[in-house]
């Protein structure tokens, strides 16, 4: 659990853009529904009697791709969940999720905020409103940078806004 101090306001929080995890979902609709579609439409030209058995061993394994589908299906909403960028009156804190069981959270305070940029490539991400926001800081060897995030523009400006005020303090 991220830890706020007591005398700390949440601002905003940043996740990827809904279309990303949209789009990661209809790959896995198409993968369970696919099998499905590909058996009715073979069906005219496949004239085999299928036995009970061999019926049921292909339903075991239809449920088999189903449960793997589906456990796909939860990585894909944790990994979108749980990678977020909490925008407080004092600092970010940046939480990325990688895999089931790890997780990086990295902090960074407006003081040392020295550039934001947002990036946007194509035509459907301009429409829809999501890019790539990339916070560099003083003294740090990385870049901070949160991919397909929803409204970039509108947190770059909260965070130009807050680091200014932080300098000037």
């Amino acid at each position: 659990m991220i830890k706020i101090n007591p005398d700390e306001k949440i601002i905003m929080e940043l996740r990827k853009h809904w279309y990303v995890l949209l789009a990661e979902m209809s790959f896995i609709v198409l993968g369970a529904v696919g099998p499905l579609v590909v058996l009715v439409l073979s069906e005219p030209w496949v004239k085999t009697n299928i036995s009970p058995k061999t019926f049921l061993f292909g339903l075991f394994f239809y449920w088999l791709w189903l449960l793997v589908l589906w456990l796909f299906f939860w990585l894909a909403w944790t990994d979108y969940y749980l990678d977020v960028w909490i925008i407080t009156d004092k600092r970010i804190i940046d939480v990325e999720q990688k895999g089931i069981f790890n997780r990086e959270i990295s902090t960074f305070y407006y003081e040392k905020v020295q550039d934001v940029t947002v990036e946007i490539k194509g035509f459907l991400p301009t429409l829809m409103g999501l890019g790539d926001i990339h916070v560099q800081t003083a003294g740090q060897g990385r870049e901070f940078i949160l991919h397909n995030a929803a409204n970039p523009h509108t947190a770059k400006r909260e965070i130009i806004s807050r680091s200014a005020r932080a300098k000037i303090i």
